[in-house]
């Protein structure tokens, strides 16, 4: 290879971004990176599950995963879908959409998450009230939950047992925990 050539490439690599360093003869280049564009995910893109549910002091909590399982990258941003269901599978409430709650959330409101391929992760809170707050009453709770990661349109059937009161869903951030 001869130096006009080397010294080309080291400039492109520069102005792209640098990763490993494999060397050619005795110089060393830098090799360009490259994060082509991401396109939102699409329905059979991501994997949709939930943990367990948690609660404490009143609330209740569960945090829902959403895992890229395609060959490409792709983002998700915004709000997930939750709906509580009944026993027969009707839908007897849909969370509010609110960034930050008593479980966490995002204090940094909606942002684009990218996942990585074949396994990068997002996750959003759900959370819910266990008692009436208005009347200090009881609460009706799921049989299930149908939840489906932002404008995929796609929903999935899980069974959790989460209260009407109050129920609500925070934005999806990047990782496991469901909030940033």
């Amino acid at each position: 290879m001869n130096s006009k050539w080397l010294t080309l490439l080291a400039a492109c690599s520069l102005a792209v971004g640098t990763a490993a360093v494999p060397t050619v003869g005795t110089a060393a280049l830098p090799m360009p990176v490259y994060a082509g564009p991401t396109t939102p995910c699409g329905a059979s893109a991501v994997a949709v599950t939930a943990s367990q549910t948690q609660g404490a002091t009143g609330h209740g909590m569960l945090t829902l995963l959403f895992k890229n399982v395609s060959t490409r990258a792709c983002t998700l941003s915004g709000y997930p879908l939750l709906k509580a269901l009944s026993a027969h599978g009707k839908v007897i409430a849909n969370a509010t959409k609110s960034p930050y709650g008593f479980a966490g959330g995002s204090q940094n409101g909606v942002r684009t998450v990218t996942l990585k391929p074949r396994g990068g992760t997002a996750s959003a809170i759900a959370e819910w009230m266990n008692f009436n707050a208005t009347t200090s009453g009881n609460c009706t709770f799921s049989q299930a939950i149908s939840a489906g990661a932002p404008n995929t349109g796609h929903m999935v059937t899980l069974e959790r047992s989460v209260s009407v009161c109050e129920l609500q869903v925070h934005p999806v951030v990047s990782g496991t925990s469901g909030s940033s």
